[in-house]
Formats: structure tokens, sequence, C-alpha cells
């Protein structure tokens, strides 16, 4: 990567993404450090990154010419030059605010912007991946549903709507212990669904570890991390949620777990009819009993 082509590159862990597989172990460990820490790692020698790694600084060099770049200076200007970005960034973006906060439009330009990511997802989300998706959530009847942060409101709204349909969900929803005890439920006649944004958390690495110990399908909904562990799932969903230095939006996500949600209801539409039918009944019931509403 010349210096030219280097100074143009935004998303440094869509880069890392992109050569994720190809990299050694300890390759990997630098890029998963530098995901996490890009910042900080801009203003550090390849010496000073070493030490924290306890690597060699040859393998710092050999990692940065592995991803593209002609020595690790280039990288390391990269990511300088990204940290620029964001604080003229962020420093635009808090005058920006206080210009929509006066004239009292944010709503409108929060809406353009949801709109923009929408747009993009017509173009990025794999329509074959979705199908697939659709077949594996059809054929179980015990779905493991795991996100934690602000992917949990998504792990709730499956959990609703599935267990409308007339499946057992099972929420994995925190990042402690708490989840070991479901989680040993798990047998390959079930099924994994994984939302994950840009951090390979303990949790999840167990999470996935297992599915594949006991040989349990995954469908894995993700923004970067699809070229990065997207090889311990059998379906792989892209959504962006937005630049990684910017807030983040559920939008897209959301949408793809609906269009999964409709499709699932559609094809088994007589028997998920049924069970809706069942609700209502049973909402009739508890109204009698209680004189209100559930």
């Amino acid at each position: 990567m010349n210096e030219e082509k280097a100074q143009s590159v935004v998303d440094f862990s869509q880069v890392i993404s992109e050569h994720y597989n190809q990299l050694t172990k300890s390759e990997k460990n630098i890029a998963n450090y530098l995901r996490k820490n890009q910042e900080e790692s801009a203003f550090l020698s390849a010496g000073e990154l070493a030490d924290r790694l306890k690597l060699s600084e040859a393998t710092m060099v050999r990692f940065a010419r592995n991803i593209g770049f002609d020595s690790y200076p280039a990288m390391r200007a990269v990511l300088q030059e990204n940290f620029r970005r964001r604080v003229t960034h962020s420093a635009r973006l808090r005058g920006r605010l206080d210009d929509l906060r006066e004239a009292g439009d944010i709503f409108e330009r929060l809406v353009v912007s949801e709109i923009d990511y929408m747009s993009q997802a017509l173009e990025t989300v794999d329509r074959q991946a979705l199908h697939r998706a659709v077949e594996l959530l059809r054929s179980r009847k015990r779905i493991f549903v795991f996100g934690v942060g602000p992917s949990v409101s998504l792990v709730d709204l499956m959990e609703i709507r599935l267990e409308r349909f007339g499946r057992q969900v099972i929420p994995l929803k925190t990042a402690g212990r708490e989840i070991l005890e479901p989680l040993q439920l798990m047998t390959d006649q079930d099924l994994l669904f994984v939302i994950c944004f840009f951090d390979i958390s303990a949790a999840l690495q167990l999470v996935l570890d297992y599915a594949k110990e006991v040989h349990c399908p995954v469908i894995m909904l993700t923004d970067t991390l699809g070229s990065i562990i997207g090889d311990k799932a059998d379906v792989v969903l892209a959504a962006r949620r937005g630049p990684m230095a910017e807030f983040h939006s559920l939008v897209v996500p959301m949408t793809v777990i609906n269009t999964l949600l409709l499709a699932v209801a559609q094809e088994d539409q007589e028997q998920v009819m049924t069970n809706l039918d069942k609700l209502d009944q049973l909402r009739e019931r508890f109204k009698k009993i209680t004189g209100s509403t559930i």
C-alpha cells in the first residue's frame, strides 16, 4: 500500500478484517489489539508495541506488510491520520449538534442518516444468506440468542416474536457466568443466533466454541466481525451500523431481524396463526379472571 493510498484509508478495522484469515496467531493478537486500541497505538513505535504484546519488533514489521502496508511507519501514519480525522470529526459534530439544537432539526438529520444506512443495506445484505438463515430458524424448535450491551434489545425482540411463533427461546444476555447454566443445555438439535458487533468478548468466544463442540448450527449477525470469526458460523448476515468512531445505529440489524421473523411467519403461516390464536384466547381468559389486560 503506497503512501498516497494509505492516507486515503479511513476504516482501519476493515483493512484488518480483509486480511485476518491469512495472519499467523501472533499477528492476529496484534490485529485484535490494534482494533481495540487504535488511537493509543497510533503513537507507539514498533518496539513499544512489541514490548506491550511481548512479541518481537520484526513481527510488528511483518504484520504491517501482511495487511498491505509498505512498512510499520506507513501503517502508523494511517492510524495517526484516522485519529486526526476522528478528532476533527468530533469537533465538527459538537458544533453541528449545537447548531441543530438551536435549529431544532436533529430529528430530520437523524432520519436522513438512518435512511442512508438502510439504502446501503440494500446493496450489502446477502439475500441468499437471509434465505439460509430463514431455513435454519424454521427447522429448529429451540433457539439460543446471544447478545450483550446495546444488542440486548435485539435479543428481547427475537425472544418475544419467536415464542409467539411457538419456538422456545433461551436468551443469553450477559457476559458473565450467568450464561453457563443455560449454555450447557445446548445440543445439535438447537440453533444459536449470535448478535455481535466490533468486539470479540470472552463470552462470545465461549458461546461460539461450545456450539461448535456440540455441533449446534450458528447464525451470526455482525458488522465487521464476519471476516474474523465468520468461519465459526453456518450463516453470516452483514449489518453495518455506521463508521466505527460515530454513534452506532441499530436500524439495519433490527430490520434484518424483522425480515427473518416475517419470512418465518410467512412460510409457517398456519402454525404461527394457530399459536397467535392460542395467545389471544389466553389473554381473554386472563382478562376475565383479573379484569385487566396483558
